[in-house]
């Protein structure tokens, strides 16, 4: 069947269905009903609220706000059709079909122990995970896209309970307009605004309330946090400070992390200074090649150098590069010790649920005489010469 005729029918059934149905008084009042769940402790872009039989997650999905985007209002027990209004979805919990455009998002689902409830990913080339890699190689996960856009038709006849997607902030621009129209539960997800490492982390908490994992997911992230802030105060031994920028120059502009992003609070975490430590963005900002020179040219480390395996292959983009002390000095690290088949780290799928590891890492890199006091093996930096 064509993609345009099956659109033509699923998109009517929708209608007709909707048109049979009073989706608002479905939805319960938050006052009477729902309690807020005081257990989020540093994730800012989503809530969680339960009841009884009701747990109400909220997305916060604007990038320069805290507007709540969507709603979910997942129930344990009944059969009645709920049905799903603009930005409000009613889903049976636990999800059994999901749909999961983003590797770290189905990484935390593999951790929840849910592999099997993931039905299809956007592009198997970045993902790390063997357990993934596995069942898509026996067909048992599908790859819905190698671009852009996915395969809205093979999307659809999975029929998934919901769908995990990676987002901007941009509003309108992040709806796919056909997929909204199939009535499909959507979520878009900003964790990557989110400030510390530590909220990253939380959003296990978030995908859990959908496969019914609560209990796991509140002892995995305890674990973690309580790891993380065990190396933050051994970070505080040492007396010594160093500077540290980060990333390379792409095309005519070089991405640094802002202020008050993740990576600059674990450089922080870490017990060294980041050198834009004192700008206000959560995401990163554009400066010039001139411009990063200026400011970091006498930086003891230079970490998070894209795919950058060796010095030389470093000045092939750029023969600056050699001026900058850090290089001088052999103070590169890069976070690609472990990739996949095609190059991608795992430090951007396992890291940003482990962020402890990440941490430990840091702190045998800027403070080695701690090593003593942490894991002395690096997870997921090496050094690059």
């Amino acid at each position: 069947m064509k993609l345009s005729k099956f659109l033509y029918f699923y998109f009517s059934f929708n209608f007709l269905l909707l048109c049979c149905q009073a989706p608002e008084e479905n939805i319960p009042k938050q006052k009477n009903i729902l309690q807020k769940n005081k257990e989020i402790k540093y994730a800012k872009r989503f809530t969680i609220i339960y009841s009884n039989n009701l747990t109400q997650v909220c997305l916060f999905g604007n990038k320069n706000n805290l507007d709540t985007t969507a709603k979910f209002y997942i129930y344990k027990t009944g059969n009645n059709l709920k049905v799903n209004s603009k930005n409000n979805f009613f889903i049976k919990s636990p999800c059994n079909k999901i749909v999961v455009l983003s590797s770290i998002y189905s990484s935390m689902l593999c951790e929840l122990n849910c592999i099997n409830s993931i039905s299809a990913i956007d592009n198997i080339d970045y993902v790390n995970n063997p357990q993934i890699i596995k069942k898509q190689r026996l067909n048992q996960i599908i790859e819905l896209s190698k671009g852009p856009q996915i395969d809205l038709e093979k999307t659809i006849t999975l029929f998934p309970d919901i769908i995990f997607t990676f987002g901007t902030g941009e509003g309108e621009k992040n709806n796919n307009k056909k997929l909204n129209q199939t009535g499909i539960p959507i979520a878009i997800i900003l964790d990557h605004l989110e400030s510390s490492p530590l909220a990253r982390a939380e959003w296990i908490k978030f995908f859990a309330a959908f496969v019914n994992k609560k209990e796991l997911a509140d002892s995995i992230f305890n674990q973690i946090e309580k790891n993380y802030l065990e190396l933050k105060l051994i970070a505080k031994n040492s007396n010594f400070k160093p500077s540290v920028f980060s990333e390379i120059k792409y095309s005519d502009a070089w991405y640094v992390p802002g202020g008050n992003s993740y990576v600059a609070q674990l450089i922080d975490d870490a017990n060294a200074n980041y050198i834009w430590s004192k700008n206000k963005n959560t995401g990163s900002f554009p400066l010039s090649f001139e411009q990063v020179f200026a400011q970091a040219n006498d930086a003891d480390y230079w970490i998070n150098l894209s795919s950058i395996k060796t010095k030389k292959e470093l000045l092939g983009f750029d023969n600056r590069y050699k001026e900058f002390n850090a290089f001088k000095v052999g103070n590169l690290y890069n976070n690609n010790k472990n990739t996949n088949a095609l190059g991608y780290s795992s430090y951007w799928e396992t890291g940003m649920i482990y962020p402890n590891k990440i941490l430990n890492d840091l702190i045998l890199i800027f403070h080695p005489e701690l090593i003593n006091l942490i894991n002395n093996k690096l997870t997921f930096y090496k050094k690059i010469n």
